[in-house]
């Protein structure tokens, strides 16, 4: 289990392209969890992580229009080559020379940070760092979302009561569905989703939980736990002609019943990164579309970011997203 250790490293001016941002907010994702913990085969030591970064731009290199010092911005980790055809249709993604800061490249549990200036995304006033260092997740689960044939009226389920999970009740709520459930393992994050629209809120871990009168009701199954329980769920729970969207990342390979998968006709999707999207989430944030503040268990100030990772390794302290901010002296509740 690695641990974190501070180190001093020089500031080089930003290249052609490039823009330094002064990191002013950090979200803890479960992905630096998993990778302290040695569960997930990135950003090795002594690789600082951080990919969830709001910040503002303190300099510019040359051929950066449209970018200005003081700038408000949230970063898109992903970086593509630039050149193959993945990259040239919108696509970078789907690069296979791609890597993500924070993942890849050095992330944003630094002071100060240089990348590409066209990884950043403006933020309008209206909207606080400590919510545009969210945008990161919310484009992923965004990008899920327009990969969905979603209808007025469907009935939807989301497997997973962490916080994509309780991004995307938001999103499914906000795109039409008529009733969203919700399926998790921790009671105070289900109580969370009841306030933030799920319409029904199952506990998987309670030994009464029974949710086989959902059994081939639901038109669209979200699988954002990404374990093989999860997914038998999510293929039990669809009606014939269902779509199961794959979000989830299981740490290994898993094992998925297949033969009603074809029987039921079900169409199974995966999504991961959606570049087009950010320009759309920074205006859900702005006109409150998704909340965010309702998911932020704990903040800390950026010198204490031992301490928040400890709070965030606990499982006693039952933290649904933390944020490290150079904004605050002090650790809020």
């Amino acid at each position: 289990m690695n641990e974190v250790q501070s180190r001093q490293v020089r500031r080089e001016p930003p290249l052609a392209g490039q823009a330094e941002i002064r990191i002013e907010a950090i979200g803890i994702c479960g992905t630096d969890l998993h990778i302290m913990n040695g569960q997930a085969r990135f950003g090795p030591p002594p690789l600082p992580l951080g990919h969830e970064l709001a910040g503002t731009v303190v300099r510019l290199g040359e051929h950066t229009r449209g970018r200005s010092v003081g700038d408000r911005v949230c970063v898109d980790p992903l970086i593509g080559c630039g050149h193959c055809r993945q990259c040239r249709t919108g696509n970078k993604h789907r690069c296979p020379d791609a890597g993500e800061i924070g993942l890849h490249y050095p992330g944003g549990w630094q002071q100060y940070l240089t990348v590409p200036a066209a990884n950043l995304y403006k933020i309008p006033d209206c909207v606080s760092l400590e919510a545009a260092s969210q945008a990161e997740t919310l484009h992923c689960c965004l990008g899920g979302i327009d990969k969905l044939s979603i209808r007025l009226g469907i009935k939807a389920t989301v497997v997973g009561d962490g916080p994509t999970g309780l991004y995307y009740v938001q999103l499914l709520k906000a795109a039409g569905a008529r009733r969203v459930t919700l399926i998790g393992m921790q009671e105070h994050r289900l109580q969370l989703g009841r306030t933030l629209g799920a319409d029904l809120c199952v506990n998987a871990g309670s030994d009464g939980a029974d949710i086989s009168s959902l059994a081939s009701t639901q038109d669209i199954v979200i699988d954002a736990a990404g374990t093989e329980r999860s997914l038998q769920t999510g293929i039990e729970l669809l009606k014939p002609g269902g779509q199961l969207l794959v979000f989830g990342l299981p740490g290994n390979k898993i094992l998925a019943d297949m033969s009603t998968v074809v029987l039921k006709e079900l169409t199974l999707l995966g999504s991961t990164n959606a570049p087009h999207v950010w320009p759309r989430v920074i205006e859900m944030l702005a006109g409150g579309t998704v909340q965010v503040n309702p998911l932020i268990t704990r903040r800390f100030a950026f010198g204490r970011l031992d301490e928040a990772l400890a709070f965030a390794r606990d499982p006693a302290n039952a933290a649904v997203k933390v944020i490290v901010t150079d904004l605050c002296e002090e650790a809020r509740i």
